[in-house]
């Protein structure tokens, strides 16, 4: 054992205070001395000499003495004279107590005798710093003194040991580990193996075995050899053996190798992107050698396995378009790519899945129930959020996958073509004697109708996005109420805006910003705005209202000093600007798919940001929508991409529309396309011009960040596209049970409506409302308790969806703004939740309130 200069000084300044004045003391010291010739001592500096035979000892001996001094000397003592030893401290050599050195060190009193035997340990011991220590107690057991020299071994912040630091140190201290005797390797790995478990022997075979920077990757591995299935699967049975060479010939119990998998994959959650690599690389070479590659998607974690699983995806859409019957298998498969635990933030497939699903479950739905009656409310409810997930899916991947989605998308394009040609057909015939469909709004009365009337109580801001379809509209709205805008809707206010026809911007925006049918470009817009007597009537006399483009919204990337001015003005009370992104992105390359919301527009969030904070009512609305490009067929003699004149009769796909809301733009009847496989112009992102509902039906909100917006007239309530029940699978699993699948081809009669009605129930809500425990509680609660019909609605809406509902959804059910729903419901729980129970429960992170309906009747009505 090596001996320390520091630790020899301990030594010896004990042996300095019990002699009574200077004296000599010599150490045995059988090892060599290349150290320096002086030692501190208590703060003093003393001589220091190494003696290697009786001669040099005699010398140092005969030195003048001048004082204290420490000699070390490497002859045994039966070889020194009586003479040398006379001159000695206590007339012998002394020997350094290593154990003595370690009780110093530690600071305990007495050490377990079982260690005494341990002749390497008390290096060890002393090359660990105190601080690693797992308790302070007097006495060092032996099991904490095993754990103190496992600190540096295993590179460990302390003695506190757990099975996760085993692993993680087994994968960065190989190295430590291989310069042990081999008595410290076996202590050591029979005390981890019984304190830690087999787990612990197994890890310590790979360690040693020179496989330690592959020890969480073979965990990973054994997340798939060692999966539940594998007992009832021959090839993973047989993997497992192959894995035994990069064990050290260790056999891992199930138990074990799903304990490893456990801890692999928590270990690499919290790694970094980039260091999670070399794992992944060596896990998934680990399968190929094994023999278990063609299982990598039973991984939770592994980037081959999120694509496994989305090619099984795949094969499972394959299997419903063959037979509904496979819904729930889809569902499943779905379920599978969304319970991968790595998937990057900017990877598609968890919404790919997503959105595969609901259309699925969509399509299952509609072929149980048959078609609807009110084609208007049906894309506005169904239709628009259809498209938005038609639209997610546009560059699936991986090719497995995107061939299934393929024939999905077909399946669903096929299925809507009665659906849009019956549309089409009766819009023209509307059109033809002057009629718009019921629920709807010509756009070019939005400035009178809706702009003008919130002008006179409020500061507006209109933005009008070129090109923005309802499903577009859908996603952005997500996207402002993530960020506290609240939707209004006034009374009598029209579903959508009705574009013209065509529906170009030429003719839809220039008669939205005018007021009237005509047709135009920006400037003829600008002006035409200021000039709307409606608004006119609305503004403060020297600021008429003001319409802003590209040009002088927008400066470098960034809002315009104008438009940032105007909006801020008080006295500039209503301001309108044009953000063309949509329509752009329509024109070019059917390569890019944009995920909509406010933050892929920036100058829409900048718009927006002013707005807020100037108070401003915000409009939000569009001049026409749009089809995107899939399989298009082109066909010659269009003026517009998506409108011809009449040179020929209407062709399949096509419809000829006449009336005066056409004339008045056209001066003739044209013909349009309803089908949106057709186009008149070279190939782009998308189109519009048509006659199909994604064209025609213009998106039209209202929204602010605070109270609702002042009005003269019947107050704004608030309001919410609530997404469709089949959106969610909660929501479907919580609603009436979807009728048994049809098979394709079979014939139905039913309605959308009947799809969606819940049930029938007993009227347990009224009850509840003549229930005398209701009574005191709302005595209880005071002058806040909620009122009678206003607690009905908030408990209906919660049966109808299952009784979890969002804040946004009842919010929207009693005209309530969202951010005023927390203090409803912390009310609702004061009168509902009895003796603790959690009868109304709000989750604080999502925004869902949960209602027990057993639990309540329970409680009330029994």
């Amino acid at each position: 054992m090596s001996v320390s200069l520091s630790q020899l000084a301990t030594h010896a300044a004990k042996a300095f205070q019990h002699a009574a004045g200077p004296v000599t003391v010599a150490y045995a010291w059988p090892l060599g001395w290349s150290g320096d010739d002086t030692i501190i001592v208590d703060g003093n500096t003393l001589p220091l000499r190494h003696c290697r035979s009786p001669l040099d000892l005699r010398e140092a001996l005969s030195e003048p003495e001048p004082g204290c001094r420490v000699l070390l000397v490497s002859i045994p003592e039966n070889q020194l004279g009586q003479d040398v030893l006379g001159r000695l401290f206590r007339h012998r050599l002394l020997h350094v107590d290593r154990w003595q050195l370690v009780q110093d060190a530690l600071d305990v009193s007495q050490v377990d005798p079982r260690l005494y035997a341990l002749a390497w340990m008390p290096e060890m011991l002393l090359a660990s710093a105190e601080g690693n220590r797992a308790s302070g107690a007097a006495i060092l057991t032996y099991d904490e003194a095993i754990e103190t020299c496992l600190v540096p071994v295993l590179g460990l912040r302390s003695a506190a040991l757990d099975i996760e630091d085993l692993l993680v140190a087994c994968q960065q201290g190989a190295e430590r580990w291989a310069a042990l005797g081999d008595e410290p390797k076996a202590l050591f790995r029979q005390h981890l193996t019984v304190r830690l478990g087999a787990l612990a022997a197994a890890l310590l075979a790979v360690y040693e075995a020179g496989n330690g920077h592959a020890i969480v990757a073979i965990g990973l591995a054994c997340e798939v050899l060692y999966a539940p299935v594998a007992t009832q699967t021959l090839e993973l049975r047989e993997a497992r053996v192959r894995l035994e060479q990069r064990l050290n010939g260790y056999r891992l119990k199930e138990s074990d190798g799903r304990q490893w998998a456990d801890l692999s994959t928590r270990c690499i959650e919290q790694r970094d992107p980039i260091a999670r690599q070399q794992d992944f690389r060596l896990a998934h070479e680990l399968l190929n050698a094994a023999g278990a590659e063609a299982f990598v998607g039973i991984s939770s974690v592994l980037p081959e396995a999120l694509d496994d699983r989305l090619a099984g995806l795949g094969s499972a859409v394959n299997d419903y378009l063959r037979s509904p019957d496979a819904l729930a298998a889809l569902e499943a498969a779905a379920s599978r790519v969304l319970a991968h635990r790595l998937t990057p933030s900017d990877h598609p497939g968890p919404e790919l899945a997503r959105m595969i699903a609901r259309l699925c479950r969509y399509d299952a739905w509609v072929a149980a129930s048959g078609a609807t009656h009110d084609l208007v409310e049906d894309y506005l409810g169904n239709g628009a959020w259809e498209d938005w997930a038609r639209r997610v899916l546009r560059g699936a991947r991986p090719e497995p996958l995107a061939r299934a989605v393929t024939k999905l998308l077909d399946r669903i394009a096929e299925r809507r073509l009665h659906a849009d040609k019956t549309f089409a057909l009766g819009l023209a015939a509307r059109a033809a004697i002057g009629e718009v469909p019921e629920g709807l709004l010509p756009i070019e009365s939005t400035l009178e109708s809706i702009i003008a009337p919130l002008a006179r109580g409020n500061l507006v801001l209109m933005v009008v996005l070129d090109g923005m379809s309802q499903d577009v509209y859908l996603a952005i709205s997500e996207s402002m109420m993530a960020r506290r805008w609240v939707s209004w809707s006034g009374q009598d206010q029209p579903q959508a805006l009705l574009a013209t026809t065509p529906s170009v911007t030429e003719c839809s925006r220039a008669s939205l910003l005018s007021g009237r049918l005509t047709r135009g470009v920006a400037n003829q817009e600008k002006q035409a705005f200021a000039q709307v007597e409606a608004l006119k009537r609305a503004s403060k006399v020297g600021k008429p209202p003001l319409l802003l483009h590209k040009a002088s919204l927008q400066q470098s990337h960034q809002l315009s000093s104008e438009a940032s001015s105007a909006i801020s003005d008080p006295d500039q009370r209503v301001v309108a600007v044009v953000i063309n992104a949509i329509d752009d992105a329509l024109a070019k390359s059917d390569q890019v798919r944009i995920d909509w919301n406010i933050e892929s527009i920036p100058l829409l969030a900048e718009v927006l940001e002013h707005g807020r904070r100037a108070g401003r009512a915000v409009v939000l609305t569009s001049d026409h929508g749009h089809v995107l490009e899939r399989k298009s067929v082109l066909r010659p003699d269009g003026e517009g991409e998506r409108w011809r004149r009449q040179g020929r009769a209407p062709e399949a796909g096509e419809v000829l529309v006449a009336g005066s809301r056409i004339t008045a733009l056209m001066a003739e009847p044209l013909v349009l396309p309803w089908s949106e496989s057709l186009r008149y112009a070279s190939k782009k992102n998308g189109y519009h011009g048509g006659l199909s509902r994604q064209e025609m039906l213009v998106p039209l909100g209202i929204w602010t960040t605070g109270d609702p917006p002042a009005t003269n007239s019947a107050a704004y309530a608030s309001t919410h596209r609530a997404a469709p029940v089949w959106w969610s699978a909660d929501q479907v699993a919580a609603a009436a049970p979807l009728p048994a699948p049809l098979r394709r081809g079979a014939r139905t009669t039913r309605v959308t409506e009947d799809l969606f009605s819940a049930a029938p129930v007993d009227d347990w809500p009224s009850r509840l409302l003549q229930s005398p425990l209701l009574a005191r509680q709302r005595d209880r609660v005071g002058r806040v308790a909620l009122d009678p019909e206003r607690l009905r609605t908030l408990l209906l809406k919660l049966q109808q969806q299952g009784g979890r509902s969002s804040l946004e959804q009842l919010a929207s059910a009693i005209g309530q703004p969202v951010m005023r729903m927390r203090g409803v419901v912390a009310v609702m729980e004061r009168m509902l939740n009895l003796d603790g129970f959690p009868i109304v429960a709000l989750e604080q992170g999502t925004g869902t309130v949960m209602l027990d309906i057993p639990l309540l009747k329970t409680q009330f009505l029994q």
